[in-house]
């Protein structure tokens, strides 16, 4: 119901704004025909010819658009800067002081409702959990895969190095308490 409401809406204010929009498009047609830009039949031509081709598998042997009137006077004509009246009419909020822009933003601002702000937060902590499950179970299946396969020592093995045989001169620096100390191990 609150969809055909705004639909309604939208469309009253835009029957409100005809006669702005009709004369928007009656400035533009103007301008257009000034600077000779028409609707053009061989611009539909080219584009069905190239799509004609590009089905076929063939390349266009020449380029078929002119780009060269866009490069030619674009941007330098000074009628096409706005002027300062012009630039209010259009960024009214950006002719206001900083906190006056401050205030007109928040005043645009719409804010989560605490409905909305608990959905995201339960569906955070949903989130949160699965990770948390989906993490440890890999780890608790790689830790036993990785001690099955002997990579690493299983949890409270002890490993016996009794038979291990130290490299020649190993002890020439230790002191007798350092060397007691070893015979305890």
């Amino acid at each position: 119901a609150s969809r055909g409401m705004m639909m309604e809406q939208d469309a009253k204010a835009f029957e409100e704004k005809r006669d702005a929009y009709d004369e928007m498009r009656e400035k533009i047609r103007s301008r257009a025909s000034t600077l000779d830009m028409n609707k053009s039949v061989a611009t539909q031509e080219a584009i069905k010819a190239a799509t004609q081709r590009a089905a076929a598998g063939e390349a266009a042997e020449t380029p078929t658009v002119d780009l060269s009137k866009f490069s030619s006077g674009l941007g330098e004509d000074p009628e096409d800067e706005l002027t300062d009246e012009q630039m209010k009419e259009i960024d009214k909020v950006g002719q206001m002081s900083i906190p006056d822009q401050v205030v007109e933003e928040f005043k645009n601002t719409r804010f989560p409702s605490p409905d909305a702000t608990l959905k995201q937060a339960i569906l955070m902590l949903v989130i949160f959990i699965v990770t948390a499950g989906v993490i440890l179970n890999v780890d608790t299946f790689l830790r036993f895969q990785y001690t099955d396969w002997g990579f690493i020592p299983k949890s409270g093995e002890v490993l016996d190095y009794s038979d291990l045989a130290l490299p020649e001169g190993f002890t020439d620096q230790m002191t007798d308490i350092d060397l007691a100390g070893m015979e305890d191990l």
